[in-house]
């Protein structure tokens, strides 16, 4: 009897690999299939130039909040909603997203009465300004 139990627990431990790699795969596969075009981009049309980013203080600020050790990976991305460009900070850590999608003059979608489903429903990526893992 003892025989049948080792010959079941290798074969479900065989089972439960080929499982694991197929589910992998299957994640890795569907995730650039779903991840949306990002088109190109103009800074001219948009208030976030390089000199905007680099001397604003909020932008400074945000940056400073995500760059500390350990807080994960950080997606600094430009999207365009109903003609206005919007500059997101996007990081899977924190618990209000909306509270880092900013516009122009700083403040954010939920000041601004937008929705975060809505926000994404329909905002188009122009550029990833920065990607990076802290």
């Amino acid at each position: 009897m003892k025989t049948f139990n080792i010959l079941a627990v290798s074969q479900n431990r065989s089972v439960s690999k080929l499982l694991a790699i197929v589910i992998l795969s299957t994640l890795l596969f569907g995730e650039s299939c779903d991840q949306r075009e990002v088109k190109e981009y103009e800074a001219v049309n948009s208030c976030f130039t390089k000199e905007f980013l680099e001397n604003e203080p909020w932008v400074k600020d945000q940056l400073a909040f995500f760059q500390v050790p350990k807080m994960s990976f950080l997606n600094v991305v430009v999207y365009e909603y109903r003609s206005q460009y919007f500059l997101a900070f996007e990081n899977t850590t924190v618990s209000s997203p909306m509270s880092y999608i900013f516009d122009c003059n700083g403040k954010t979608i939920s000041e601004l009465g937008i929705h975060y489903n809505e926000f994404y429903d329909h905002a188009e990526p122009k550029a990833i300004l920065l990607q990076e893992k802290y």
